[in-house]
């Protein structure tokens, strides 16, 4: 276990020293936004990394609530507690992009609207877990977590199922997408790096849980 864990972190390290060369030294400016444009790496990157810890919430907090055992709700503590991380820096980052495309850093749209619901769910989740009745937010948590993962789709397919609001979201490239190999190779590591740092703040996570209550080891 000990070995898997380290050669994860060398993957992750390695993914995301690699991605960051790509991304600030050899992918050239997109011809529309320009610089700024190298953002869209990190932001939708760190939307797919949230989208696992997700997914991993979703799962424990089924295995929790079919089986009580609680190195699920561990794991499932963990993983929100990561998930609302990498909301934030798709918020963050998203507010630097809108305000390079918009001159405002937020608007009424779709996928904006909807992700900021999920980081409200999440925010929620994380002050369950820390000022619930101890002998309830496991279940409410879990509870929270399902209804959170079910935001996730809707905030994907937002744009497709309001397709008037399509063209609110900051263009990336012109249709058709990424044109030059380069930018769809950094796009692939910066996504992947972003991943597996997901999947390594949720195992760090859950072992520091397992060490807090050493009825989990």
């Amino acid at each position: 276990m000990k070995s898997a864990f380290s050669l994860l972190t060398l993957l992750t390290f390695g993914a995301i020293t690699y991605s960051l060369a790509l991304v600030f030294l050899i992918v050239p400016n997109e011809k529309t936004m320009g610089a700024v444009q190298r953002i869209f790496y990190f932001h939708v990157g760190s939307a797919f990394a949230s989208y696992v810890a997700i997914a991993i919430v979703f799962f424990c907090s089924i295995a929790y609530l079919a089986t009580q055992k609680r190195r699920f709700d561990a794991v499932l503590r963990s993983a929100g507690e990561v998930g609302f991380l990498f909301c934030t820096m798709v918020l963050l980052s998203g507010m630097i992009w809108g305000y390079s495309a918009w001159n405002t850093p937020f608007r009424m749209e779709p996928r904006l609207v909807s992700f900021l619901l999920l980081w409200f769910i999440f925010l929620a989740f994380n002050l369950l877990r820390l000022y619930g009745d101890e002998e309830k937010k496991a279940v409410q948590s879990a509870a929270l977590g399902i209804v959170g993962t079910i935001t996730v789709p809707l905030m994907v397919y937002s744009i497709e199922l309001l397709p008037q609001f399509a063209q609110l979201h900051p263009q990336v490239v012109e249709r058709g997408g990424l044109k030059d190999p380069m930018m769809r190779h950094a796009f692939g590591v910066a996504s992947l790096s972003l991943i597996l740092l997901s999947v390594q703040l949720v195992v760090l996570r859950s072992r520091i849980a397992f060490l807090e209550d050493r009825k989990l080891l």
